[in-house]
């Protein structure tokens, strides 16, 4: 008798687990679906390529619709032969858009976006910017093809703002402890600058076609984060502003 009843305890115990599980995972891919669509909308919206030649094309965004949208939305992000094509947002705190999407909807995919200190120009020595790792690979999920050289040794990050374009040149790639110092935006001096630069071209798991001679205190980077396939460490990408860098490849 006693049996049953710690059997039946047992039962009903495994089947609430599991409809809380699958409760959470309904809410989760409802979640994700309608931000899928709301993202696809908007980029339909105010995203224009036009094909200039047979290998390129010219792509152009329309902030004056995003910012309708969202004021929050100060540039975008591009990466070639990923899912990285995204607006980057600013919240009124650090953690804003961790779970919010561009607008201002709780999203488990949250957004792409820098804490509230950050200069929205650019013009930090270096421009951290954040994205969830989704396991259908959206978001900044895709900075995994980077560090495992999936996308090879010339890899290119394409930013666009209300007044300029830029250009990243990926010189580094490389997994990193959450609570690793060595992220920082802004740098007192020339060396600690070179010594962050030297740190991370050291640990990259990929030779980027890069030469470090050529990435220097005065030139602007950007740093790209998400969390590994295990949410234990995080994958750091980091890149240097093309028209700075004067860049010579490696041969």
């Amino acid at each position: 008798m006693k049996n049953n009843i710690f059997i039946n305890i047992l039962l009903v115990i495994f089947i609430c687990a599991f409809l809380v599980s699958g409760y959470f995972v309904f809410i989760w891919v409802k979640s994700d679906r309608e931000t899928k669509q709301l993202e696809e909308g908007l980029y339909s919206d105010v995203v224009t390529e036009t094909k200039e030649g047979e290998n390129e094309a010219k792509f152009e965004v329309d902030f004056a619709k995003l910012k309708e949208t969202n004021s929050d939305i100060f540039a975008w992000i591009k990466i070639d032969d990923t899912y990285i094509n995204y607006p980057i947002l600013q919240g009124a705190t650090d953690e804003y858009y961790l779970r919010k999407d561009i607008y201002k909807k709780s999203s488990v995919s949250g957004s792409i976006f820098v804490d509230s200190s950050t200069n929205t120009n650019f013009e930090d020595d270096n421009t951290v910017i954040y994205g969830h790792n989704m396991k259908n690979q959206r978001m900044f999920a895709n900075l995994h093809k980077i560090r495992n050289g999936s996308l090879g040794t010339d890899v290119k990050v394409k930013i666009y703002t209300p007044n300029a374009n830029y250009i990243y040149k990926v010189f580094s790639a490389y997994n990193l402890e959450p609570n690793n110092d060595l992220i920082k935006k802004n740098f007192e001096l020339q060396e600690d600058k070179e010594e962050y630069i030297n740190k991370s071209i050291s640990r990259s798991n990929v030779k980027f076609d890069i030469n470090k001679e050529n990435i220097n205190y005065e030139n602007k980077i950007i740093t790209l984060i998400t969390c590994d396939s295990n949410n234990k460490r995080r994958v750091i990408v980091n890149a240097v502003r093309e028209d700075e860098a004067n860049t010579q490849y490696n041969t």
